[in-house]
C-alpha cells in the first residue's frame, strides 16, 4: 500500500480525535433539520445542541468547542442576537462553521452575509462558490462548494469530495448535518483538514448506508450507523490526495 500524505494522515487523526474527545457542537438548524443534525454529531461520537436564533438560545454557544450556523435560520433578529454572538464565538477563539444556502427559493440576503463573515469562520458552505454574482472571499476560510459537497478550496488549492449516495438528497437536513459534521472536526484540526474529514466522512457513511437501504428513512438509519462504525483511515483513503 503506498504511504498516505500527511493531510491524508491528518484528516484520519482529526476523525478519531472527535470520537475521543467527544467536541460540544452548537448547531443553529432550522427547526425540520433538528433530529437529522442531532443523529448525525452524536453518530460520530460528537456531541450537539441545535437550536435557533433566539438570544436566550445562542447563549448557549459560549460553552461550545465549535459552532455551526445555517443561513437558512437567519429571521428579523438576526441582528440583535446573531451577530454578537458570532463576535463573542470568534473573540473566544470558538471555530464556527457557515453554510450559506438560502432558505428555499428565497434570494439570499448579501448585506446579512456580509455582516457575519467578517468574523472569519473556519469553513463556508456554499453552492456556487459565490456571493452576489462575485467569487466568495474567503482567504481565511475553507471554502466547501456543492449540493451537499464536491469541491473544498483552500489557500488556492482545490480537492474534490465524492458526492456520497443519491439518498442524501432524499433526507431532509443534510446540508445543516454535514456544516455541524465539519464544524465537530474544526474543533481538534484546522479549516482544511475539517472541511475535508467531515465532507469525506458523510460521503463515505452514505455510500455504504444505500447497501443496507430499501428506501430514505431505512436510509436516514442506516446511515447514522455508518457514521458510527467508519474509520479515520478509511476516510483518508477515500479523499483523493495521496
Amino acid at each position: 500500500m503506498p504511504a498516505r500524505s500527511g493531510l491524508a494522515l491528518t484528516i484520519g487523526f482529526a476523525a478519531e480525535h472527535v470520537r475521543e474527545s467527544s467536541p460540544l457542537v452548537h448547531c443553529v438548524a432550522p427547526l425540520g433539520a433538528t433530529p437529522f443534525v442531532a443523529d448525525v454529531v452524536y453518530g460520530v461520537g460528537a456531541r450537539s445542541v441545535v437550536t435557533g436564533t433566539a438570544r436566550d438560545a445562542l447563549e448557549a454557544a459560549m460553552g461550545a468547542d465549535a459552532v455551526s450556523l445555517d443561513f437558512a435560520t437567519l429571521s428579523s433578529e438576526w441582528s440583535d442576537s446573531v451577530v454578537p454572538s458570532v463576535n463573542a464565538v470568534k473573540s473566544a477563539s470558538v471555530p464556527w462553521v457557515m453554510d450559506l444556502s438560502p432558505l428555499g427559493r428565497a434570494p439570499l440576503r448579501v448585506d446579512r452575509a456580509r455582516a457575519l463573515l467578517g468574523n472569519r469562520p473556519a469553513v463556508i458552505l456554499t453552492t456556487e462558490g459565490t456571493l452576489d454574482g462575485a467569487p466568495l472571499d474567503a482567504s481565511a476560510s475553507a471554502l466547501v462548494i456543492g449540493d451537499p459537497v464536491e469541491r473544498v478550496l483552500f489557500d488556492g488549492r482545490e480537492t474534490g469530495v465524492g458526492r456520497g449516495a443519491d439518498l442524501l438528497r432524499q433526507v431532509p437536513g443534510v446540508r445543516s448535518a454535514v456544516s455541524a459534521l465539519i464544524a465537530a472536526c474544526a474543533a481538534v484540526t484546522g479549516p482544511r483538514e475539517a472541511a475535508l474529514a467531515g465532507a469525506a466522512w458523510l460521503a463515505l457513511a452514505s455510500e455504504r448506508a444505500a447497501g443496507h437501504a430499501h428506501g430514505p428513512a431505512s436510509f436516514r438509519i442506516a446511515l447514522v450507523d455508518a457514521l458510527a462504525e467508519v474509520r479515520g483511515d478509511e476516510i483518508a483513503e477515500f479523499l483523493p490526495i495521496g
